[in-house]
């Protein structure tokens, strides 16, 4: 007769399973270790250590497992058994090694460290070893650690770096500066050491090392790569000599400087990213001596992804002088809705200079007057509408007309509902106009716009149902969640039907019965979206289409986001489909998510589900162990 482990674990019998371990057939002795181990206590780990030093009262090799599960406790007497293994010498790359070191590093203490670090000095040290080190962090690990990244630098050489940024001890700067100076690291080595360095504690910064540490890090800082450059300067960033060689940075990225001296673009744009994270360091109480540095970036000499992240500096430190030439950069095409961003994120925007130059309709002013409207609009300038409304007439130039627009929708200025609506619909104007109109329709929200905003969601122009189907979200109406539906079913273009598809989501209850109906007539190039939206919505009927997406053959993409989203509900009915998945022929990648969402509900229903699966399915799975964990934790 099976032994029932499941009522065992339940009720804490730890004399059942140790009974089970001595004489119970396979694989439940085996299942009984690791119960014991979820139910821990002192009881049961004098169960495991009795299984340990007499091994041969057992089955055969079983007091292995309990001498790592005996170790997961944290059990100071699985530690001689351990360390004899490690003496007697184990393969390098097997998967007892790697538990045996796993061990160490869990149980800790003086008698671990020292073996650990004694197999650190090893000609070739297992990788196993260095992660055991890095569960630990022993401060009298490090040296050896040092000692040893030259031999595993070929192998393990990202392990490595990172389990020295993890002792967070200054004795690991000078080998993680040298490998992020080093002409002959690779980019990947030289990314680890920049990160692995900033987890010093700021307070040992700089570090001890053979030159300065501000120095050694001018390569990482001109890594194309901004995951190694944007770490390296905020390293930098930490003394006033780092600071110094960050404003050189910006100097010498200056146009009239001979290329083979100038600074490369992207450290010029990590520096001025810096400046606007951080103004502080750069900006009050230094004189403003920043600023004419960033101002001579600007020019169109200087390529756009460095004008912007300047203008974005500029914007940050803010300054009369700052202003002037962020106002002058306005008439440029290619940076200025960057530049238009910065002026309002001043701490004093120009408002009256900006509205004197959306009112300028001379010809030359078109540049700057698009850059105004964007500015203002950011502002929400509500002294600007009446220009705005202005700036709408066909005469204009096409950007401009688009960016007052954008405007007068980011103001929320509702009298411009009709004259947007009168746009967005006249087939003559541009597609990319209309849809500009269409959005700003939306952010006002004026409940006459429905009947233009269903009609644009059939417009020919792709960018103007792009823009209507994602406004008809705002309109929780029946009318318009059918509209929706028939764009998320039909429509040609991906980008619309996901649109809708999103939209229904956010419309919530009123949109269920569509997304229910979408999910019997399933297109799967929407198909992430609909479960998605399908979660946010409460009530049964949006139980029943996730339940019909985890299962049907035709929605075999979304089997796992469906299930997911079923689990994460919290919401007795769903009990009834996650037990489906537990017995489905197709479900074995679910069971595991379904386990989890059943233990989660609490219910009786659910309860009585998990502890089926587990009683005729075997504890073999961490899944399964996991769901019958919750229920013994909350019946406790």
């Amino acid at each position: 007769m099976e032994p029932d482990l499941v009522r065992m674990r339940l009720e804490g019998d730890v004399a059942g399973l140790a009974e089970v371990m001595r004489s119970g057939p396979s694989p439940y002795y085996v299942w009984a270790v690791d119960l014991l181990r979820d139910i821990g206590g002192r009881e049961a780990a004098d169960a495991l250590y009795d299984c340990v030093s007499r091994p041969t009262a057992y089955p055969e090799r079983l007091h292995l497992h309990a001498l790592s599960t005996l170790a997961e406790l944290r059990d100071r007497r699985a530690l001689p058994g351990i360390l004899r293994q490690v003496q007697r010498g184990l393969p390098g790359d097997g998967a007892r090694a790697a538990r045996v070191y796993e061990d160490l590093g869990a149980i800790g203490g003086p008698e671990a460290v020292r073996e650990l670090v004694h197999r650190l000095g090893d000609p070739r040290p297992f990788r196993m070893v260095v992660e055991a080190v890095a569960r630990l962090r022993p401060p009298e690990a490090v040296p050896a650690l040092l000692a040893a990244l030259w031999a595993l630098l070929p192998r393990d050489e990202m392990h490595t770096v990172e389990t020295l940024g993890a002792m967070r001890d200054p004795r690991t700067a000078p080998a993680l500066l040298y490998l992020a100076e080093s002409e002959g690291s690779s980019p990947r080595l030289r990314k680890g050491a920049v990160r692995a360095l900033t987890q010093l504690p700021e307070e040992c910064w700089p570090p001890p090392a053979g030159q300065d540490a501000e120095f050694m890090l001018r390569r990482a800082l001109r890594d194309p790569d901004a995951a190694t450059a944007r770490p390296a300067a905020a390293l930098l960033a930490r003394t006033d000599y780092g600071r110094e060689l960050l404003r050189s940075h910006v100097r010498d990225a200056a146009p009239w400087h001979p290329p083979e001296d100038r600074t490369p673009d992207s450290a010029a744009v990590t520096v001025c990213a810096l400046i606007q994270e951080r103004p502080e360091l750069f900006g009050a109480g230094q004189g403003g001596r920043d600023v004419p540095n960033l101002i001579a970036l600007l020019g169109e000499k200087s390529v756009p992804m460095v004008r912007r992240a300047a203008a974005a500096a500029l914007g940050a430190l803010g300054g009369r002088a700052a202003t002037d030439a962020l106002l002058a950069s306005l008439a440029d095409d290619r940076t200025g809705d960057t530049v238009a961003q910065a002026l309002s994120a001043l701490s004093a925007p120009p408002v009256r200079e900006l509205l004197a130059l959306l009112a300028d309709d001379s010809p030359g002013a078109r540049p700057r007057r698009r850059g105004a409207a964007v500015a203002l609009g950011l502002l929400e300038c509500a002294d600007a509408a009446p220009l705005l409304l202005k700036a709408l007439d066909a005469e204009n130039p096409r950007d401009v007309r688009s960016a007052a627009a954008d405007a007068l929708g980011a103001l929320r200025h509702e009298p411009a509902a009709t004259r947007l609506g009168t746009l967005a619909g006249d087939g003559e104007e541009p597609g990319t106009l209309r849809a500009r109109a269409v959005h700003a329709v939306g952010l006002l929200g004026a409940d006459d716009s429905l009947p233009m905003l269903l009609a644009a969601a059939r417009d020919p122009s792709e960018p103007v149902r792009v823009q209507a189907v994602q406004s008809l979200a705002r309109f929780p109406v029946r009318e318009a969640a059918d509209a929706l539906g028939e764009a998320a079913s039909t429509d040609t273009s991906r980008d619309v039907a996901r649109g809708a598809v999103r939209a229904l989501g956010r419309m919530g209850a009123p949109a269920v019965h569509v997304l229910t109906a979408l999910a019997g007539r399933f297109r799967r190039d929407v198909g992430q979206e609909l479960v998605r939206a399908l979660a946010e919505c409460p009530g049964a009927e949006a139980v029943t289409a996730l339940a019909a997406l985890a299962t049907s053959p035709e929605t075999e993409d979304v089997h796992l986001a469906a299930t997911e989203a079923l689990a994460t509900r919290r919401s007795p009915d769903c009990a009834a489909p996650l037990a489906a998945l537990l017995t489905a022929a197709h479900a074995s990648h679910l069971r595991g998510t379904a386990l989890r969402g059943l233990a989660a509900l609490g219910t009786e229903e659910a309860d009585a589900h998990v502890l089926t699966y587990c009683r005729t399915r075997g504890l073999a799975t961490e899944e399964a162990r996991a769901a019958l964990r919750t229920l013994a934790d909350r019946r406790r």
